[in-house]
C-alpha cells in the first residue's frame, strides 16, 4: 500500500476547493465562528449565537448536494443561480429563527432544524441521479459515499485525538495552563473543517461514469454473517412478540414501532448493498434476502400500525407519535413498491424520505399543526368527560390534562385552549395586587390552571399522582381574620402533627390528637368530646394542592355535647394525602372551648 506524498495531498485539496468552493468557504467560515464564540469561558456567548450556529451546520450537506446536482446537468453553468437559491434559503431558515431565548423555548425550531439537517444529507444520496438513472453508477456512488464518510471521519479522528495528547502532554509535562475550551475548540476545527476538506478531496466527478461493480469479499462477509442474522434477530423477535400478544389477545406495546422501525431500516440498507449482485452472488441468503424479507415484513407493518394507532386513540399525535405514523407509512409505500415493481430504482427510498421531511416541516398537513390540534382536540375530549362527572378527574385524566398543557405552552399556543376551558389562561398568572403584572415562573404551573379550573383529582386516586402521596398546604400570609368570641369562655392555640401524639390543655380539659383516626379528644374526668377532622381535611382537597383559596368558614370546624361546644379554625395547616390515609405534617389551629 503506497501511502500518498504530501504533493498529492496538496493537490487533492486544491482540487477539493476548486470543485467545492462556495461548501468550503462556508465550512471555513463557520469553524472559524464557532472557534470565536466557543472562546467564552461562560459558554453564553455559544448559546446567545445558537441561531446562527445552526444555520453554518445546516448549509454543509445542501451545498454539497446542490454542487453533486448541478455537476450532472446538461449544462451545469446555466444553473449556477440555483447555488444563489440555496444560500437564499439558507438565509431565511436564519431569518425564520428566533433569539437564544426563543430557541430554547419553542422545541418546533429545532425539530424543524434537524428535518432540514436530515433532509440536506438524504439529497447528498441522491442528488446526481435526479435526472437520470443507472443502477449500478448508483450503487458505487452509495459506495464511494460511505468510503468518503468512513474515511473522513477516521482521519479528521485520529487527528483529534493526537491533538489532545499533544494539548494534555504540554499542560502535564511543562505546567502550561490549558483552558478546557481549547478541546472543544480542536473538535470543531476538526470535524466542521478537516472533516469536511477530507471527505470531498477525494470524490470521484464522473459519477455516472463508474458501472463496473467490485463486490469485494469483506463485504459479502459483513452482509451474510452480520447484518442478515440481525435482521433474522429482529424477525424472530417480533413474530415471538406477536404470537405472545395473540395468545395474551392484548393490544401491543409502543415500544414495539421503534423495533419495526429499526427492522425496516437494517432491511432497507442490507437490499441497497445486494442490489446489483442479488441475482448473480452465489449465497442462498442473499439470493433469497428479496422478495422472503418483505413478505414477512408486512405482517410487522400491520403490528407498527397498531401499535402507534393504539397510542394516538389514546393521546393524541405528537411530533414523536406524527414521524413514527409517517415513517410507517413510508415503510409499507417502499415495501410494496419494491415487491411490485420490475424496475425497482432505489433512489426512490431517499428521495421519498427527503420529500416527508421538507414537506412535514410546515403547512397545516406538518407535524407541528397537527400535534398541536390533536392536543388541543385530546384537552377538549378529557376535560368534557371530567365535566361530566362533577370536574373529578382520575389521576390519568389529571396527569393527561397537565401533560398537554405543558405540551402547549411548550410552543407558545397554550392561548388556543381559552375558547375550550372559558377562561383567559394567562390572566391565571397576573398579579392583581402589583398592577396585575405577571408573576414569573421558571416552570408553568398546570396545577395552577387545573385549580383555576375547578378540577380535582378523585381522593380514591390521590395515590397515584405520587408513591409518597400528595402534599397540601394553607398558608394564608398577609391574611388578618377576626374571630367573634363572645360566646366562648376560653381559647388555646394548639399544634398538630402525626409523629406525636401530644398533650394539651385548656380549662382542665386535656387535649389529645390520634394520628391514626386523625381526630382530637377533649376529656375531663367522665366528659368527653371526640372531634373527627379526617371528612374536613378530605374535603378541603377540592381546593387542590394550595389550599389558600379556602375562605375562614371553610376552615373552620364545631362540635359539641351535653357539657361543652368546641369552636376549631385552621391557621395554619400542611398535610399529606395518599389512599385513605392521612399524615398532618404540621398544623396551627386555634381551639375555642364554652363551658355549658
Amino acid at each position: 500500500m503506497n501511502l500518498p506524498s504530501l504533493k498529492e495531498i496538496t493537490d487533492k485539496a486544491q482540487n477539493a476547493f476548486k470543485r467545492f468552493p462556495v461548501t468550503l468557504v462556508w465550512a471555513i467560515c463557520g469553524t472559524i465562528y464557532a472557534i470565536v464564540i466557543l472562546n467564552d469561558p461562560t459558554g453564553r456567548s455559544f448559546e446567545e449565537q445558537a441561531n446562527v450556529l445552526l444555520t453554518l451546520a445546516l448549509g454543509i450537506s445542501w451545498l454539497i448536494g446542490i454542487q453533486f446536482f448541478l455537476e450532472h446537468l446538461k449544462e451545469p453553468k446555466k444553473w449556477k443561480w440555483i447555488k444563489l437559491l440555496v444560500l437564499g434559503l439558507l438565509f431565511l431558515f436564519y431569518w425564520h429563527l428566533p433569539d437564544s431565548n426563543g430557541l430554547e423555548d419553542n422545541p418546533k425550531y429545532f425539530i424543524r432544524f434537524f428535518l432540514y439537517l436530515i433532509g440536506g444529507h438524504l439529497f447528498v444520496f441522491f442528488a446526481p441521479f435526479v435526472t437520470k438513472w443507472d443502477k449500478s453508477a448508483y450503487w458505487n456512488y452509495l459506495k464511494s459515499a460511505g468510503t468518503a464518510i468512513g474515511r473522513s471521519l477516521f482521519f479528521s479522528g485520529v487527528l483529534y485525538l493526537g491533538l489532545v495528547l499533544a494539548l494534555a502532554a504540554i499542560d502535564a509535562l511543562f505546567e502550561v495552563s490549558i483552558r478546557g475550551e481549547r478541546y472543544g475548540q480542536l473538535f470543531i476545527f476538526c470535524l466542521g473543517l478537516v472533516n469536511t476538506w477530507i471527505y470531498l478531496s477525494d470524490f470521484p466527478k464522473d459519477i455516472l461514469q463508474h458501472t463496473s461493480i467490485l463486490f469485494k469479499k469483506p463485504l459479502e462477509v459483513f452482509v451474510k454473517y452480520i447484518l442478515i442474522p440481525l435482521v433474522l434477530l429482529y424477525l424472530l423477535i417480533l413474530y415471538a412478540y406477536s404470537f405472545k400478544i395473540l395468545v395474551q389477545w392484548e393490544l401491543p406495546k409502543g415500544w414495539v414501532s421503534y423495533l419495526v422501525t429499526a427492522l425496516a431500516l437494517l432491511g432497507f440498507v442490507v437490499q441497497v448493498i445486494i442490489d446489483p449482485i442479488q441475482k448473480t452472488i452465489k449465497s442462498w441468503t442473499i439470493n433469497k434476502f428479496h422478495p422472503w424479507f418483505y413478505r414477512l415484513l408486512i405482517p410487522l407493518v400491520v403490528l407498527l400500525f397498531t401499535a402507534i394507532f393504539r397510542r394516538i386513540g389514546d393521546y393524541g399525535v405528537t411530533e414523536n407519535r406524527y414521524f413514527v405514523l409517517v415513517i410507517a407509512f413510508w415503510i409499507l409505500g417502499i415495501t410494496v413498491y419494491l415487491l411490485l415493481s420490475k424496475k425497482k430504482s432505489l433512489k426512490i427510498l431517499p428521495i421519498s424520505l427527503f420529500i416527508l421531511a421538507i414537506i412535514s416541516s410546515f403547512g397545516s398537513w406538518g407535524v407541528f399543526d397537527i400535534s398541536k390540534n390533536s392536543q388541543i382536540q385530546q384537552f377538549k375530549n378529557v376535560h368534557n368527560t371530567v365535566k361530566e362527572n362533577g370536574k373529578k378527574a382520575t389521576a390519568e385524566q389529571y396527569q393527561q390534562l397537565g401533560s398537554i398543557l405543558d405540551y402547549l405552552n411548550d410552543r407558545k399556543s397554550i392561548f388556543e385552549l381559552n375558547s375550550v376551558t372559558s377562561i383567559k389562561i394567562k390572566e391565571i398568572f397576573k398579579d392583581t395586587v402589583a398592577d396585575n403584572s405577571e408573576e414569573t415562573y421558571q416552570w408553568f404551573d398546570t396545577k395552577k390552571v387545573l385549580d383555576s379550573l375547578k378540577i380535582t383529582i378523585d381522593p380514591t386516586e390521590l395515590d397515584k399522582i405520587s408513591p409518597y402521596g400528595n402534599h397540601y398546604n394553607y398558608y394564608p400570609n398577609n391574611i388578618i381574620n377576626n374571630y367573634d368570641i363572645k360566646e366562648y369562655q376560653y381559647l388555646a392555640i394548639v399544634s398538630l402533627n402525626s409523629y406525636e401524639n401530644s398533650k394539651m390543655e385548656i380549662n382542665k380539659y386535656q387535649i389529645s390528637y390520634n394520628s391514626e383516626k386523625v381526630s382530637l379528644l377533649l376529656s375531663k374526668n367522665d366528659v368527653n368530646l371526640e372531634i373527627p377532622l379526617k371528612e374536613k381535611i378530605i374535603a378541603l382537597t377540592a381546593y387542590g394542592t394550595e389550599l389558600y383559596k379556602a375562605n375562614q368558614k371553610e376552615m373552620t370546624l364545631e362540635a359539641e355535647n351535653d357539657s361543652i361546644s368546641i369552636k376549631i379554625v385552621f391557621e395554619n395547616l400542611e398535610f399529606s394525602v395518599k389512599q385513605d390515609t392521612i399524615n398532618i405534617n404540621y398544623s396551627s389551629i386555634m381551639l375555642f372551648l364554652k363551658q355549658k
